[in-house]
């Protein structure tokens, strides 16, 4: 967890291996779901073309993302609700589909840092437009897409201490109440 930060310099023209690509989609595969339902599909976007398309898929009028086109592949994260579990979670305004997803995507992101490869989540896109450019059937979400790839040399994994960037525990952490912050257990 200590290697893993958003890179968004990559070596271009440098492939991935497949074997550990395997390593990277076996670690989705075996993510925890709810009920076990493993409501996934990953698309792997490698082809130039439509990476430039996918970098296009910002909100009308920005180009933030870019920077895609530079990484080996695009993983597109989507996700079926289950026909009774996921809708009937959805009732009670719970989308327990999505967050099986981001599981998986976590795991893969996790084991390509340990695996020397970058990685960015990216979530400012138009699904509309995704779903159109890959052509997903209605029904699925277009969740969140990952780019990765090898960072470029000044944006190696290495083990960082990222904690002076980051928020301290008592700030983020409540006790029994959200306005009880800190871990006061009493």
């Amino acid at each position: 967890m200590k290697k893993r930060k958003s890179v968004r310099n990559y070596k271009r023209g440098v492939k991935i291996e497949e074997e550990k690509l395997l390593k990277i989609l076996d670690s989705a595969r075996i993510a925890p779901s709810s009920c076990n339902t493993q409501p996934w599909h990953i698309v792997l976007v490698r082809d130039e073309k439509i990476k430039e398309e996918l970098s296009k898929c910002a909100l009308k009028g920005t180009r933030i993302n870019k920077w895609m086109v530079e990484a080996d592949l695009v993983a597109v994260l989507c996700g079926k609700p289950h026909p009774f579990l996921h809708r009937g979670a959805k009732l009670l305004d719970r989308d327990c589909h999505k967050l099986d997803v981001a599981i998986a995507g976590e795991h893969m992101v996790l084991t390509a840092a340990e695996l020397g490869i970058g990685s960015c989540w990216i979530g400012w896109f138009s699904e509309k437009k995704v779903r159109k450019l890959l052509k997903i059937p209605s029904g699925v979400s277009v969740i969140a897409m990952i780019t990765f790839g090898y960072p470029e040399e000044y944006d190696l994994m290495e083990e960082r201490d990222f904690s002076m960037f980051r928020k301290e525990v008592e700030e983020i952490v409540s006790t029994n109440f959200y306005e009880n912050k800190g871990m006061k257990f009493e």
